[in-house]
């Protein structure tokens, strides 16, 4: 064997002529065996290929089957959490909505509170201008029938 790089494969079409002569030149190459097209050494190469073909195959489905398994189990675990998740996040939802529920009970009776005083600021205000008025009607109407009297008696 040299001690050059590896190669990659020959890129070559099973079945055709062209590949047997292509394996036959590289085995001569590398190895210094000439080979006829008809050597049961191909024959070997082809029911190699076969076996690993199979192999491959029955591989390929174990690891399908495997993975597909694994995806099932992915699938059934994020199910869980995101059950898990939406309890929590309920369960915080709920408390929060509690929390606000009481600071809003508070800011309402609050509220109350100061709407009351302002009303009854308003009440006050609204006496003391209607009183302002009445006494201001009063006062007119004592001047009106003082004057009235006075001016009466001057006859």
């Amino acid at each position: 064997m040299s001690l050059a790089q590896p190669e990659l494969p020959l890129k070559v079409i099973p079945g055709t002529g062209s590949d047997v002569r292509a394996f036959v030149a590289k085995v001569f190459e590398r190895h210094g065996i000439a080979l006829k097209e008809d050597d049961p050494a191909f024959a070997l190469v082809t029911l190699n290929e076969l076996i690993l073909r199979k192999l491959m195959a029955e591989l390929l489905k174990d690891v399908d089957q495997h993975m597909t398994a694994r995806l099932a189990e992915f699938d059934q675990t994020m199910q869980r959490v995101e059950t898990r998740a939406s309890k929590v996040l309920a369960q915080q939802v709920r408390e929060c909505a509690g929390g606000l529920r009481g600071t809003l009970r508070e800011e309402i009776a609050a509220a109350r509170l100061d709407v009351g005083r302002l009303l009854e600021q308003a009440r006050d205000a609204y006496r003391i201008g209607a009183l302002a008025r009445w006494c201001a009607v009063g006062v007119v109407a004592a001047l009106t029938v003082f004057g009235c009297g006075f001016w009466l008696g001057r006859f």
